[in-house]
């Protein structure tokens, strides 16, 4: 497809070159890189009149630029920063050629009916557009062209050349593909005008994404000073050299995230309906009058008010609502909060997408060669990890990495660092130890201590005594150093050895010496409570018993407990008196309906009916008595059940 480019396009496409020809981009001066991905650019540089700097960002970090953009020029203060809006979609749409959708030459024409367009197929047509459709039949696009009257159909495969004869639309459908080809570029430019008429140095800061940098180090055990070398290995990702950069590297954990400042936002309004007045009852009012006094009140307050109202307006058409020039010259702090910085000595220089290591720490540190248990499971014999207790004193707060281990002249061993504070203690652990050997047991017994009757409660608190013995054995020619970790028990006390090295959120650490060719037994002892309280009310008579004969409690308490289990042995006694009784007159009644129902059988005339008669009347009677033997018995019953519950309320060792 053929178009021809208008007039107005070219114009503005020979503007914008000879305005990009007059933009001036600041090199990098300072990187400072964040252990937290972001990084922080300052360019500076001489400038002289007014000028156009232009700041190349990738798509990813235009948001981030948008946030931290600083502008410092002394000597103006009316910056002016612009960029292309990103909003593509939008702003295809608001053009009358729309290309958003990615639609295809038959739906743009479609699009555009009533557009007058020169076409050639082979010969030269000229109409206006009624619209496309689909030859089914043919399996091609048609285009339907009004042409002096007549409809024309043309085969938009025959079509070699389009043009449309109104220029606006030429001009859109350029700038709509030029719309396209510019968001598909990685790299966006942010303007910022400067307007003066002096020679200065201005300078730019802003803070992007950037690749996290990374710590690396060698550790060298060999000498009786060990030393530590650490590398950062720095990432230029950009498309901007670095060259003579003030590099800093900053260790720390800031708040850091994103906004979507770059894309244009646009709120979703309420729709309200109109306000509509109508129109008003009307109204009669009758005659008022006001005192003299009353009058001249209120004419004094409606001049004050006048007055006040234009005293505001004057306020306000000065300087009242004026707001203040910005000072653009501000002075940058080299604070960095509870963060460290490492600035290299000498500048940088380094090549767009390229990488690089740089020394940032290389000192004598405080280290310890020792031999780590950290789980030693029962019944196993496992060997230690070989590593070092480092303490930094190096004067720097440390990021986290990887270290090299040298001892010997040689390479020894990895291991891993998380952040290192300044004075902090540090384990490493770079491989087992071959030469010593440890194995675990344990045990646990439960010692009574104390037992104690209150208001009916009886509290027992005990003693758990935990015991693990750890049997380690160096076949080593050199004495070690062990540390040994062990995981203590909830709610306990450590008992011994009295004392511990350090305390982790889950183990004691101890430190001891471990001779060569010897084998030693660690023990350690912890201590835990073991409380439980439990109602005299809430116990059976075979519980009390037990508790009663308890070789530990004091004799005191075992004779309480004894007529506490007599007391209950009572009521129990008097309970079983009561399901006996009930028992026997459950029986008899049953005796009693049988006869009934023998005499309702014989009828109350017959020998037998009189003999059953009899019969009922003494059963009757004994009844009657047993009735009273339970109620008797049931009094007896609560009464021993009250004085077991006013014993045991009682009740006070």
């Amino acid at each position: 497809m053929q178009i021809k480019l208008s007039h107005a396009l070219l114009v503005f496409i020979i503007s914008a070159a000879a305005l990009n020809a007059d933009e001036t981009l600041l090199p990098i001066k300072k990187v400072s890189l964040f252990s937290s991905g972001v990084g922080y650019f300052e360019r500076s540089g001489e400038v002289k009149g007014s000028v156009n700097l232009t700041l190349p960002f990738e798509n990813t970090a235009m948001d981030d630029a948008l946030k931290s953009l600083i502008v410092h020029d002394s000597a103006t203060n009316a910056p002016l920063v612009s960029y292309a809006s990103e909003d593509l979609q939008k702003m295809l749409s608001e053009l009358k050629v729309n290309l958003s959708g990615n639609p295809s030459i038959a739906q743009i024409l479609h699009s555009l009916k009533g557009a007058e367009l020169e076409i050639y197929a082979p010969d030269k047509i000229v109409g206006k557009i009624i619209g496309t459709q689909v030859n089914r039949e043919k399996n091609y696009d048609e285009l339907s062209l009004l042409v002096n009257g007549n409809i024309r159909v043309v085969s938009l495969s025959n079509v070699t050349s389009y043009r449309f004869t109104d220029a606006q639309l030429s001009h859109d459908l350029a700038r709509a593909l030029e719309l396209m080809l510019n968001s598909k570029q990685n790299i966006k430019n942010i303007n910022v005008y400067l307007p003066s008429n002096k020679k200065r140095t201005v300078s730019i800061s802003y803070v992007i994404p950037t690749s996290v940098w990374k710590a690396t180090y060698r550790l060298d055990l060999s000498d009786k000073k060990p030393f530590l070398q650490g590398w950062a290995i720095i990432d230029n990702a950009g498309d901007t050299e670095w060259k003579d950069v003030e590099l800093s590297l900053i260790v720390g954990r800031p708040v850091s995230f994103t906004q979507p400042l770059y894309i244009p936002y646009f709120l979703s309004r309420p729709s309200l309906p109109l306000s509509i007045a109508g129109f008003a009852e009307a109204k009669s009012y009758e005659s008022g009058y006001v005192s003299l006094k009353a009058n001249k009140q209120a004419i004094s307050y409606a001049a004050d008010v006048a007055d006040e109202e234009a005293y505001m307006e004057v306020q306000a058409t000065d300087d009242f609502y004026m707001p203040p020039e910005p000072n653009y010259n501000i002075p940058q702090s080299k604070s960095a909060g509870e963060q460290f910085v490492f600035t290299l000595k000498n500048p940088i220089t380094l090549e767009r997408r390229q990488s690089a290591m740089v020394p940032f720490v290389q000192s004598n540190i405080k280290a310890r060669k020792v031999s780590i248990f950290t789980h030693v499971p029962q019944g196993s014999s496992v060997n230690p990890s070989l590593g070092a207790e480092l303490t930094n004193d190096s004067g720097l707060k440390l990021p986290a990495g990887p270290i090299a281990i040298y001892d010997g002249n040689t390479f020894t061993g990895d291991a891993l660092i998380e952040f290192f504070g300044q004075n902090e203690k540090r384990l490493i652990s770079y491989g087992d130890d071959l030469a010593v050997k440890g194995t675990l047991s344990h045990s646990a017994k439960t010692i009574f201590d104390s037992v104690k009757i209150s208001k009916g409660v009886i509290t027992t608190t005990k003693k758990i005594i935990y015991e693990k013995i750890y049997t380690l054995k160096n076949s080593g020619k050199t004495d070690k150093n062990i540390i040994l970790e062990h995981p203590f028990a909830a709610g306990a006390t450590l008992i011994s050895p009295s004392k511990y090295a350090e305390k982790t959120s889950s183990a004691y650490r101890f430190d001891f010496k471990l001779p060569s060719n010897k084998e030693i037994a660690y023990v350690v002892k912890e201590e835990k409570p073991d409380k439980n309280s439990v109602h005299i009310l809430d116990m059976d008579y075979t519980t009390i018993a037990m508790f009663s004969d308890n070789k530990d409690f004091p004799s005191s308490v075992k004779k309480a407990l004894k007529e506490a289990a007599r007391l209950m042995n009572a009521i129990a006694d008097e309970e079983n008196r009561l399901d006996e009784a009930q028992s026997t007159l459950s029986s008899k009644l049953d005796e009693q309906e049988r006869i009934r129902q023998n005499i309702v059988t014989l009828g109350n005339n017959s020998t037998h009916a009189q003999e059953y008669i009899k019969m009922l009347k003494t059963l009757d009677k004994e009844i009657e008595e047993n009735n009273a033997n339970i109620e008797k018995i049931r009094k007896s019953w609560q009464k021993a059940q009250m004085e077991f519950e006013k014993y045991a309320a009682n009740l006070n060792i």
